[in-house]
């Protein structure tokens, strides 16, 4: 199979989709517009809503993209080989104009045919229906349509909780989705005999969301409408396609992470897979992407998502000996790998530096303090760590219950945090002057 460079699968990507008729259009800001429903742009639709209400017109009913997202409700996932805070979506929309049949049978010949991945290793899920979803059924036609692509027996019917998106929000269009997975095999398995699309351990690695067949509008009382029309959201990950296109281990020896992580593995003298290593790398360059769309940290809202990661970027640094300098290289080569697509990275390399060293002295005294006590605390205690114990770090120290988290999650230790949340409610009750 030929060794697909990121250049190569952005550029094939959109010559594929702009033959078919598609339109392509800009990337988005990650700081959404006129939409409450979002801190942060989280994929490739959100910042399109628009168009698949009726509230806009489109340039095109026919539409393409690598649209910049971030999403970090799986942030405790990060350092494994594929989850990322940050990642590039390669997209494809119709809006009221081809439905389920065309979006399949695209993304089967781009599939196939463009990337010539094994197709003998690509398995598909499909919407089984769900009782949670009562007004929505089962996507037979789906089914129907990849059983003239596909043997029938790699064709997996699920629930809502893996075959229904959206909306990217509270309310908003959503509708069931076909999602394609790749077989990597038998060593990525987790060797359970329950093992399948559905499993965690990585064996079966979703590549592309084929179509989200939005046909319903989620309102703010829960309850689902029709759609005005029918329109197909389609997306798949420049960095897991990456993964296959380039025979790799994980997503950071891909060529889009892999000069980022040998920056800081000559200086920590560390392995390449090491997790902290992986969590640097992802954090500061999702981290490099907000200060370049104007997010600084602070104490609320997307401003603490990027305080958070700063922030787990520098204890991780702090564990594995990286001192700013070596952030302040790395976050040059993530600039340098991505400018060229991404060209307002270009004029914030000082301004990176400065949000880097403002939050760490700002956050270092209070690292290093908190790091100090978990040690004592970690000294006295078994397996778990005293909900007491993690709130006297909150509140006494400023140390956050995430960075608590974070240590123990290490250390192989258990915290307890019905106690924590007990204290700080308690706390917080005092505070207001309610007790």
């Amino acid at each position: 199979m030929k060794m697909w460079s990121h250049q190569e699968i952005r550029e094939a990507f959109l010559k594929y989709f702009t033959n078919h008729n598609h339109l392509v259009i800009g990337n988005s800001s990650l700081v959404p517009v006129n939409d409450s429903t979002l801190l942060l742009i989280n994929s490739g639709m959100a910042p399109l809503k628009p168009f698949f209400t009726g509230e806009k017109v489109p340039p095109h009913k026919r539409l393409c993209n690598i649209q910049e997202c971030v999403r970090t409700n799986d942030i405790e996932s990060v350092g494994d080989r594929y989850h990322l805070t940050f990642f590039e979506m390669m997209g494809n929309w119709s809006i009221g104009d081809y439905f389920k049949r065309e979006a399949i049978e695209l993304a089967w010949r781009m599939i196939s045919e463009v990337f010539k991945f094994d197709t003998s290793r690509i398995y598909v899920t499909v919407y089984a229906g769900d009782n949670k979803l009562p007004g929505v059924p089962p996507d037979d036609e789906s089914q129907k349509i990849w059983e003239s692509l596909i043997p029938s027996e790699r064709i997996v019917r699920l629930g809502a909780g893996s075959n229904f998106w959206g909306p990217a929000g509270a309310y908003g269009p959503c509708g069931p989705c076909t999602e394609v997975f790749f077989d990597r095999g038998e060593n990525y398995g987790c060797g359970k005999s329950t093992c399948g699309l559905d499993c965690e351990c990585g064996r079966f690695l979703e590549i592309w969301n084929a179509g989200v067949f939005m046909q319903y509008y989620l309102q703010e009382n829960g309850t689902f409408t029709e759609l005005p029309f029918k329109s197909v959201d389609a997306g798949a990950g420049l960095e897991r396609f990456a993964v296959v296109l380039q025979a790799v281990d994980s997503v950071y020896e891909t060529d889009l992470l892999k000069l980022i992580v040998e920056t800081i593995v000559l200086r920590s003298n560390l392995p390449t897979d090491n997790r902290s290593i992986r969590i640097i790398v992802d954090h500061l360059r999702c981290s490099t992407f907000m200060i370049a769309d104007g997010i600084r940290p602070a104490n609320l809202g997307k401003e603490y998502i990027l305080r958070r990661l700063l922030r787990r970027t520098f204890l991780h640094s702090k564990l594995v000996g990286i001192d700013t300098a070596v952030l302040q290289e790395a976050a040059m080569i993530i600039q340098k790998v991505f400018s060229p697509y991404y060209p307002e990275l270009k004029s914030v390399r000082e301004l990176v530096r400065q949000v880097l060293e403002q939050e760490l002295s700002g956050f270092e005294k209070t690292l290093n303090r908190g790091l100090r006590e978990f040690d004592k605390i970690v000294s006295r205690s078994s397996n778990t760590i005293s909900g007491d114990d993690a709130f006297k770090l909150h509140d006494t120290l400023g140390f956050p219950i995430e960075m608590t988290k974070e240590l123990a999650h290490i250390r192989g230790l258990a915290i307890d945090e019905e106690r924590f949340k007990k204290r700080f409610e308690e706390h917080r009750s005092r505070s207001r002057g309610k007790i």
